[in-house]
């Protein structure tokens, strides 16, 4: 893996931990006045929003567009998927820890999640100009 490539991964990480902050404050104080799914729903939007934007401009130095916007989703739900799969075998099938299993399918699946939000973000992208 090139530097860049180590560059982006590691921002790529650093944003899901940001989101994962900015998911539970938007959902915690909204959760004061409406319902926890409602509040759920509209801190997943959010953060989903935001870690689109950062991973756009800050991770991968592109302009984002709407067509990217629209795939971008995909890598959560690759991530979901993936790490469901891999938490489920763990922990049936090889009778590991519930909570350790947990982590270790999220890290696991992370570089998946990582190559396919980049290519909901690159493809037919343009680069963002550093001036």
């Amino acid at each position: 893996m090139n530097a860049c490539a180590v560059r982006q991964f590691t921002t790529f990480a650093a944003v899901g931990l940001a989101n994962t902050g900015v998911y539970y404050a938007v959902y915690a104080l909204l959760n004061i006045w409406l319902p926890y799914l409602a509040a759920h729903a509209v801190g997943y939007a959010v953060s989903v929003t935001g870690s689109f934007l950062l991973n756009s401009y800050v991770t991968l130095r592109t302009r984002p567009t709407w067509r990217a916007f629209v795939r971008y989703p995909l890598s959560g739900a690759a991530n979901l998927v993936g790490s469901g799969l891999l938490l489920h075998l763990a922990v049936s099938g090889l009778g590991m820890d519930e909570h350790l299993s947990a982590l270790a399918a999220g890290l696991l699946v992370t570089p998946f999640s990582f190559l396919l939000a980049r290519w909901a973000i690159m493809s037919g992208a343009e680069a963002v100009s550093s001036k």
